[in-house]
């Protein structure tokens, strides 16, 4: 145990809040349809078993984090996937800041799909918002998705 807090004491002070500020928002829910599930490596995730679609939502924080190009962030998000092509960006207000959200067509294991994705800044964390649907299902969970992204919110530290 005293090894442990030697440890923590001896790392930044930076890092020790972006640790603690991770995950340290709230969503809107993506409605009945929705089921939450274990989200793995993220924050927030749900599945629709009905239509085949996932969101799921994470934040990373720390001065790496601060105010990275959302436009880069955004592509990195579609990492894991083939044959992407960008559809539709457009800057949007996600909670108290500018974002950006895009649409996707690509492959996921040879698998056509749509992608919804998102990014906001702010202050010391980045936060990813991700929509996976079967190709024609996007539109029809859009509102879906947009309700996720409409109650976005920083929680007061």
């Amino acid at each position: 145990m005293t090894v442990l807090l030697v440890l923590l004491a001896c790392m930044p002070a930076s890092w020790r809040l972006a640790r603690k500020l991770e995950g340290q928002y709230d969503t809107g829910s993506p409605g009945a349809a929705w089921t939450v599930v274990k989200s793995g490596g993220a924050d927030r995730a749900w599945v629709n078993t009905a239509q085949g679609a996932s969101i799921y939502t994470d934040s990373n924080c720390g001065n790496r984090f601060r105010e990275g190009d959302v436009a880069l962030l955004a592509t990195e998000l579609t990492a894991g996937f083939q044959g992407v092509t960008q559809d539709i960006q457009l800057r949007q207000m996600i909670g108290p800041r500018e974002g950006i959200v895009r649409t996707h067509t690509a492959r996921l294991d040879g698998v056509p799909v749509r992608l919804g994705v998102a990014v906001v800044n702010h202050d010391w964390c980045t936060y990813d918002f991700v929509l996976i649907a079967p190709v024609g299902q996007l539109d029809a969970l859009w509102p879906d998705y947009q309700a996720v992204l409409d109650g976005f919110s920083v929680r007061t530290r």
